[in-house]
């Protein structure tokens, strides 16, 4: 008999799934970021996105204990079969794009641990590399949720430690020893976010940042009393995060300030310029990056299984029996092995680019706007159910009162809604370039909707056939 997921492991695994320290840096930068504002904008997203998000999720997942599609279960109980489809489908195409930059962020970092941070800079190592290690993660995760434990539970310990390392260098070395003056002036005015194009597109990436509570519900058979245990380890990793994200902003505008951040390098560069404070060798580094590419390859194998089980597993007709056969981990591992291949083909084309840097940013924005579609649907189906369904048995509630729990389900909603319009803001140099730019991110949000719905169209003609 396999066994059952603890409370423990469960928030590890959270942790592993909604954390993603790259963030603190992309939100940051002056470049496709928001500098210093990025600071008081995690803590009020925290406070008032974040949390009573996960509680919806945890929610859900309790009142739902006994079946195992997560999303999809949900927005079937409201809407029906059709929309239960639409968002697996719409979160699994989020997760395509998300695979793709947190490949290379993990290629970067792994350049930083063979002590070789120029090959973060070649586009070839961090495609090829980028291409192996998605079919080797690919190929572990068939083997169940059960076995990725081994890799999310190093992996929640290898983004929160260096986190802490990220903290306690910029402590030390800047407001106690001060080795060097604060990388940047803090004051109402360098807070406040400047309200401009970049700015929305970045307050869109913190709200993906923020995303994943619902990641482990399709596998809430597997939990220890998952109706008790699925909302404490909820909120116990939300608000674990939240306080990671806030202390690790501040952390790293101390030791580098916005204009020196990238995205993709600048929580290296920030812990690299603190070793060198504290007059620690260049070895440090390359372990703490270690630490990261274990964050990334637990989360890599996390999301690898959750979407395409939730949309390959649960919804009949739509895809072929070829794609939809789960393997005896219940996993459908050719469902796995054709998303790995769609994955190789949009690592493929996106090298294309420039620089990594400007593959890992448009990677990065596509999918924020790709995630945050799922969102909508989910908060509009919590409040029908409770609006609709006040009989079935919620052995955890996020707030007692149910009009409240409404209330705080449509201010999400607006949120999200708010969100996605802002991630298609123009931020390009030119109009011409604009233009394209909004095709991109427009076109393709409606391509990946219609698509959705032309499926769901042909398998109710087979049907009826």
């Amino acid at each position: 008999m396999e066994k059952k997921i603890g409370l423990k492991s469960l928030v590890f695994m959270n942790v592993s799934a909604l954390y993603g320290i790259r963030w603190i840096a992309k939100s940051t930068s002056n470049s496709f970021g928001l500098g210093l504002g990025a600071i008081p904008t995690w803590f009020i997203f925290a406070i008032v996105y974040f949390i009573p998000g996960s509680l919806i999720c945890a929610e859900l997942a309790a009142t739902f204990k006994d079946k195992e599609g997560g999303l999809y279960d949900w927005v079937k109980e409201a809407y029906g079969e059709k929309y239960g489809f639409m968002v697996s489908w719409l979160n699994w195409v989020a997760k395509i794009f998300w695979y793709s930059s947190f490949l290379t962020f993990l290629a970067i970092n792994v350049s930083y641990t063979l002590g070789i941070p120029a090959l973060a800079d070649n586009k070839y190592f961090t495609l090829i590399f980028s291409i192996a290690i998605f079919w080797v993660l690919s190929i572990l995760s068939t083997r169940g949720i059960s076995f990725a434990q081994i890799f999310t539970n190093t992996g929640a310990l290898g983004s929160t430690i260096p986190s802490l390392v990220l903290v306690i260098f910029a402590v030390l070395g800047v407001l106690v020893l001060q080795k060097q003056a604060p990388a940047s002036v803090y004051s109402v005015h360098t807070l406040v976010p400047k309200m401009n194009a970049d700015s929305f597109v970045a307050i869109s990436s913190i709200m993906f940042g923020f995303a994943g509570a619902e990641t482990l519900a399709p596998f809430i058979k597997n939990i220890d009393e998952p109706e008790k245990n699925f909302p404490k380890a909820i909120l116990m990793s939300a608000l674990l995060v939240a306080v990671l994200y806030v202390v690790g902003t501040i952390s790293i505008t101390l030791l580098i300030s916005p204009d020196e951040i990238t995205a993709s390098k600048g929580l290296l560069d920030a812990i690299g310029r603190g070793s060198a404070l504290l007059g620690i060798g260049p070895f440090f580094l390359q372990i703490i990056a270690a630490g990261i590419s274990f964050s990334v390859i637990g989360a890599i194998i996390l999301y690898i299984s959750s979407p395409i089980k939730m949309l390959f597993g649960s919804v009949d007709g739509v895809f072929s029996e070829r794609l939809t056969k789960t393997n005896k981990y219940d996993i459908p591992a050719n469902a796995v092995y054709g998303q790995a291949a769609l994955v190789t083909i949009i690592l493929l084309l996106t090298n294309l680019m420039p620089s990594v840097d400007a593959i890992y940013n448009v990677l990065l924005t596509m999918t924020a706007l790709a995630s945050l579609f799922p969102y909508i649907i989910l908060y509009v189906s919590y409040i029908k159910l409770k609006k609709e369904k006040p009989e079935l048995e919620r052995p955890y509630k996020m707030v007692k009162n149910d009009s409240t729990a409404i209330w705080i389900a449509r201010f999400l909603l607006t949120v999200t809604i708010i969100g996605l319009v802002l991630t298609a803001s123009p931020v390009m140099n030119t109009f011409a370039e604009n233009v394209i730019y909004e095709i991109e991110m427009i076109g393709g949000g409606i391509l990946i909707i219609i698509s959705g719905l032309l499926m769901w169209r042909r398998k109710e003609k087979k049907a009826i056939n």
